[in-house]
């Protein structure tokens, strides 16, 4: 047996290891679609902060001008070309059954019931002590994506609408 509080504990370190994981995940995507330099800002020449910036493409797109078609060159930011899934954990049910009791100091108590010994429903419990007798279930939600990170996309996005003719 447990206090319950230890497996609660346990569950939460659990989920907040996984939402580490995921958030290893972020930073490896913004690796993948930045590239860090040398920040170079004549106003500030003592700020050597690295700065990312968008790993980009050129297309070129047909545009129409007096003097007939034309082939437009634009700087395209490849993160504004992929398809974008923010990796994030919304939900986690975690569902059992457990024998709950109290220990001597009033400290709730739970084990996980002896898979071997079944409830008898009918004529009572075969042996109270080792079945369960209660069905926990635990919702934990996370949260949406970064602000921030929606927003960056959005401004490219809209960067780059404004670079396409037409």
């Amino acid at each position: 047996m447990i206090e319950f509080q230890s497996l609660m504990r346990a569950i939460h370190k659990s989920v907040k290891d996984a939402a580490k994981s995921v958030e290893g995940e972020t930073i490896d995507f913004i690796k993948r679609f930045f590239d860090e330099e040398e920040r170079d800002d004549p106003k500030d020449p003592h700020n050597k902060e690295p700065v990312l910036r968008p790993k980009t493409c050129a297309m070129e797109f047909p545009s129409r001008t007096a003097d007939g078609i034309e082939n437009v060159t634009a700087e395209i930011p490849i993160l504004a070309l992929c398809p974008i899934s923010s990796p994030r954990i919304t939900e986690v049910k975690f569902s059992t059954e457990l024998e709950v009791t109290t220990s001597k100091d009033d400290k709730l108590m739970v084990s996980f019931p002896d898979p071997n010994k079944k409830r008898n429903f009918i004529g009572g419990n075969k042996d109270s002590s080792d079945s369960a007798n209660t069905k926990i279930e635990i919702t934990l939600t996370g949260s949406e994506p970064p602000e921030g990170l929606k927003r960056l996309i959005e401004g490219y996005e809209r960067t780059l609408r404004a670079q396409i003719p037409g």
